[in-house]
């Protein structure tokens, strides 16, 4: 082989590695963008079927049994605190209402009556210094977060 065909046949070889190169990025950016939308679209289906389950009162099968967790407690701040503790020692105002009014662990005819049953409940348990606000509608049990430092 003479240097000629070997600069012909490495410039041929090259070309094909570019032609390759590009061909599969091209597919490597179809499927990103395949993944982003089937992302996109996961998340709607999500939302959607949280939203059914909470309006019919069901529960998601990867959420905890509240009813049966709860079930010991005989106070609406018990089962607070219960929630709370189950969720790292925060709580959430709307997801707390949700949990009592979707397991019907709260007599109220109207989700909007648990709302602000649940919100009484905890600025009282603030005021009695059960939790501490953190910001409108959160909250976290005193003394949940533990606090090291640094000697």
């Amino acid at each position: 082989m003479n240097n000629h065909s070997w600069e012909e046949q490495t410039r041929r070889l090259l070309s094909e590695a570019q032609s390759e190169l590009v061909g599969l990025e091209s597919q490597i950016s179809e499927l990103h963008e395949r993944q982003v939308k089937l992302a996109r679209e996961i998340d709607a289906y999500e939302t959607a079927l949280k939203g059914y389950l909470m309006r019919t009162g069901r529960q998601e099968v990867a959420e905890y049994d509240w009813k049966e967790i709860l079930a010991n407690d005989k106070h609406h701040k018990d089962r607070l605190i219960t929630i709370a503790k189950h969720n790292g020692g925060r709580i959430g105002q709307s997801k707390a209402t949700d949990i009592l009014f979707g397991n019907k662990l709260i007599r109220a005819r109207k989700r909007s009556t648990a709302y602000s049953m649940v919100q009484t409940y905890l600025a009282d348990m603030v005021e009695q210094g059960i939790f501490q606000k953190l910001r409108p509608g959160e909250y976290e049990l005193v003394g949940a977060q533990q606090k090291f430092t640094i000697a």
